[in-house]
This record gives C-alpha cells, structure tokens and sequence, in this order.
C-alpha cells in the first residue's frame, strides 16, 4: 500500500473533511508513515477555507488499534526522545483550529484512544470500546492519554458533584481518580456507554449509523461562525491546557522505552501477531 493511501481524505457534506486512517489489515495502527500522511491532510483541511469541521475515523472494523509498535521496537530512551516519538502528532492535532471531531467506529486502543481524546468531540458506535493497554506492553500511554483521560473524567464528575450535595467531595475525587487508574494502570477497557455517561462522548450510535451521524454533526457545525467557532475552541483548549502536564507524561513515557520490560512487552506482541 502507499504511503499515499494509508489516509483517505473526502468530503462527504458541504464544509466537513472527512479524514479516514486507511490500514485495515493492521487494525488501523498509527505507523509514522502514516501519521505523516495524516498531519499533511489534517494541515490541507486547516487552510482550505472551504472546510469548517473535520471528522476523523477508521476504515474497517478498527478505528485504531493505537502506535504501530514495530516503530518503536528498536528504540531505546535515548532514540525515543532524539526522535520525539509521537510529539509530532500532538502538536498537528492542537494547531487545528477548526471543530475535530471522531468518529469512532470499532475499538480505540492506545494511541487510537488518544487520537480520539485530542478531538474536540466524540461520536461513538455502539459496539466500540477504548482501551489503554501501554502497561501490558511495558510502556505508559505517552501522547496525552494519562493527562487528557483523568482531566475529562474529573471534570465531568465535578459538574456531578454540585448535583450530589450528599456526596463528599472526597468520594467523588476518588471516585474518578479510580475511573482514571483502572483504566491506565490496570487498562480496563471503556464501553461506549461508560464513555457516554462519563462524559468522553458526546453521543453514542447504532454501529450502522455512526459515522453519518457524526458527519450530521458536524455539517451543523458549519452553520456557526467560522471565527466564532474557532476563537471558542481556542479558548476551552487554553483552560483544558492548564489542567495536563503533556510534557512530564511524554518523559516518562520515553523513560520506559529504556526498560527491559518494554523490550519483552513489544517483542513478545510482534511475535504473537506474526510480525
């Protein structure tokens, strides 16, 4: 397949990029190959004026099965953090301005989860789940997932709170801090109801429906103001900032790519999948 293909771009309504991970027989996994060609359609969309929302979504029954850990196989901290492993694609999905939104149609595991938490919105099929799995493999989750999950989990569980008068703040706090925890360290997976009701997706869809209702979505978008819409999201993404330390996650996730672990985690699910 070329390099070319790996991402399929279209636009199936007025103002909406659809933007399709395309490497079915690989579960969709994030090659740099294909992160590259992603970050280049994803950079098209942000400065074609005719676009107002972006969809991104997988083909197949995956929407990502996360970071093709061939990529990282042979590579040690040292060659983790001289390459800045991953860094690329958290700095092209915040330089997108316009709405994101996925459009998640079959499992979202690693780095598919936390592609889909850089989006601004999340669209669900019914039968799709998330799951964080790094840990199994010996690593953490290193492009935000750590951040981005426990800060979208805690502040919906805040907005709970004020409706719980009876509940202590401090059940609550370890409430989600657990939701969090068993999800990264223990790598539980998240139903897509469980995404619902924490408040990761904004909706969840009849598996069949899914991706023209996210397409829906979006296009009624794109009868909002353009600049409006834009400085708004610039603004939530400022306040979401403040609550992560992106950086000190990315460190040590770097730090585990030194670690025995690591190197019989990846090499024992290469072997396993025959590759």
């Amino acid at each position: 397949m070329s390099a070319s293909s790996l991402v399929q771009a279209t636009s199936p309504a007025n103002g909406v990029r659809l933007i399709t991970l395309n490497r079915p027989e690989k579960r969709n996994a994030m090659s740099q190959t294909l992160l590259g060609v992603l970050l280049s359609e994803l950079k098209i969309a942000s400065t074609d004026a005719a676009v107002k929302a972006i969809v991104i979504t997988g083909s197949g029954t995956f929407f990502s099965a996360g970071a093709d850990l061939k990529d990282i196989a042979g590579l040690d901290s040292a060659g983790a953090r001289s390459c800045r492993y991953l860094e690329d694609l958290c700095v092209g999905m915040a330089a997108v301005r316009k709405p994101l939104l996925a459009a998640v149609n079959g499992p979202a595991l690693g780095g598919g989860f936390e592609l889909a938490l850089m989006c601004d919105l999340i669209i669900v099929s019914k039968s799709a789940y998330f799951a964080l799995p790094e840990t199994k493999r010996g690593l953490i989750p290193g492009a935000g997932g750590t951040q981005r999950l426990t800060a979208a989990v805690g502040k919906f569980r805040a907005a709970q709170r004020r409706e719980a008068s009876l509940v202590s703040d401090l059940t609550f706090s370890f409430f989600f801090v657990f939701q969090a925890m068993r999800t990264i360290i223990a790598g539980k997976p998240i139903t897509s109801e469980e995404a619902l009701s924490w408040g990761l997706a904004c909706d969840v869809a009849e598996d069949g429906d899914m991706l023209q209702q996210a397409i829906a979505t979006a296009s009624a978008l794109t009868e909002h103001g353009s600049e409006a819409l834009q400085l708004a999201k610039e603004a939530v993404c400022r306040a979401d900032a403040l609550c992560r330390d992106d950086l000190f996650e990315r460190n040590l996730y770097y730090t585990t790519f030194g670690t025995e672990e690591k190197r019989q985690g990846v090499d024992e699910f290469l072997a396993k999948r025959g590759r």
